[in-house]
């Protein structure tokens, strides 16, 4: 049986409880209210996107772009 997703604050909140506390997934889940197998599933998606979000940064500072800013500079020739 399938139960309701988790809200994205949630699976954030999550994730960083299980990271910073370097708990067990089955601690976080008993202190969460959910199952290891959704702390576990949550954790690896949550990590994809850190992952993919670091990439990104990378990207833009292998080309000069700060992805702080809102704006890119670039140089005219």
């Amino acid at each position: 049986m399938r139960s309701l997703p988790v809200p994205i604050t949630m699976a954030v909140c999550t994730y960083l409880r299980y990271v910073a506390n370097g708990d067990l997934q089955l601690t976080v889940g008993d202190r969460t209210g959910m199952l290891q197998a959704t702390i576990s599933h949550v954790c690896a998606l949550v990590s994809n996107i850190v992952r993919f979000a670091a990439s990104i940064d990378t990207v833009f500072a292998n080309q000069g772009i700060d992805s702080t800013r809102s704006s890119i500079n670039v140089a005219i020739l």
